[in-house]
């Protein structure tokens, strides 16, 4: 029913990504922020902090991405998004302090905010309203597919090769999610929803 899946395939992978790159940090982020204080103390409080940082950061930006997003296209807001956040993965491998990880992470989620509010109109503009229902749906399982990966990944990486890994390794995926969803934008007529 759907004429060319390759946007709706994009946004699923994108949607995929974005809770991936949210959620890679969980299993490390205890252990991480305990090297990064001196005051074990407060380890589980600024590592709560630093995982509702991109939340945080989310809720911030998501409005005003939203109408960016209308102004700009939709596609356009996804792979800035992505890339900025990819950008901003790669410092939080080098962080020194507590502080300067919940900055990087309130900065990438202000990044991340528009993704969903996009995915869903990229998502909507490529579907007949017939079926707008059940690809909104597959978006969603893909977003908890993410969910279950990213924490997975993030553990074995992290356990495996060593925490700065983990940004990385995150960063490098959302940079090819940024150029795959370019390079889909373009061979799709480079619309702008």
């Amino acid at each position: 029913a759907i004429p060319d899946k390759r946007p709706v395939v994009a946004m699923l992978v994108t949607g995929m990504l974005l809770m991936l790159a949210n959620m890679s940090i969980e299993p490390i982020i205890t252990v991480y922020v305990a090297q990064l204080l001196e005051d074990q103390a407060h380890v589980t409080l600024v590592a709560g902090v630093v995982m509702s940082a991109a939340a945080l950061g989310s809720i911030v930006s998501a409005a005003w991405l939203g109408k960016l997003a209308d102004r700009v296209g939709h596609w356009n807001v996804v792979v800035g998004a992505l890339a900025v956040a990819a950008l901003l993965l790669v410092p939080q491998a080098f962080v020194t302090a507590g502080w300067q990880l919940i900055v990087l992470r309130f900065l990438m989620g202000l990044a991340l905010g528009g993704l969903l509010p996009s995915i869903t109109s990229v998502i909507r503009h490529n579907v007949p309203d017939g079926v707008g229902g059940n690809v909104l749906g597959y978006s969603i399982s893909a977003q908890y597919a993410g969910q279950v990966v990213g924490p997975l990944l993030g553990g074995f990486v992290g356990g495996h090769i060593g925490m700065p890994a983990v940004f990385l390794g995150t960063a490098a995926l959302l940079a090819g999610g940024a150029t795959w969803n370019r390079m889909a934008q373009t061979r799709h007529g480079n619309l702008r929803y």
